[in-house]
């Protein structure tokens, strides 16, 4: 009687034990990959949204099959595009300062943005991207789709190790 009354208690414990921790990796949230600075009125301090790879997963996505001048053969990206983005938080801006891990810095303008291009991608060939192969986050555009995408100046927009977004009024 003893031993059942024993084995049901540490039954019980082991059983509370495993609850607490599921609980607490399902609270977890996953490292912060992109921050993005958005003004706020005229002289107020700006709002930061802070986003992990799993938040930018829960937007709608798209892939493209391209090449790239800095990668060999054709690859696939998924990532979201960051029109749908921007307008997914409201942000209102002019332009978009797009900043990476090593600081290299671009300005793109709001109303170069399309439906489709650039996506922020968070994915190559099926992957997450690591910081060392220009993740975890590229800013693409399907160059093989447009020509339009294979000037020098959306190349230089083609920002690798993205970690910083500043919209600017």
């Amino acid at each position: 009687m003893k031993m059942r009354l024993f084995l049901s208690g540490l039954a019980a414990v082991c059983i509370g034990l495993i609850a607490v921790q599921n609980f607490a990796f399902a609270g977890e949230k996953s490292p912060v990959i992109l921050t993005i600075s958005v003004p706020q009125a005229q002289d107020g301090d700006p709002h930061q949204i802070t986003l992990s790879e799993q938040d930018l997963r829960a937007l709608p996505a798209m892939t493209y099959q391209t090449t790239t001048i800095w990668t060999s053969g054709e690859q696939r990206f998924t990532g979201v595009p960051l029109l749908v983005l921007i307008e997914h938080f409201g942000i209102e801006a002019k332009d978009l300062e797009l900043k990476a891990v090593n600081d290299y810095a671009i300005t793109l303008p709001v109303a170069e943005l399309t439906e489709d291009a650039p996506i922020i991608a968070y994915e190559r060939n099926g992957k997450p991207m690591k910081l060392r192969d220009n993740g975890p986050l590229w800013v693409l555009y399907n160059y093989d789709a447009n020509p339009d995408y294979r000037t020098e100046t959306i190349y230089s927009r083609s920002i690798w190790q993205l970690d910083r977004m500043t919209a600017v009024r």
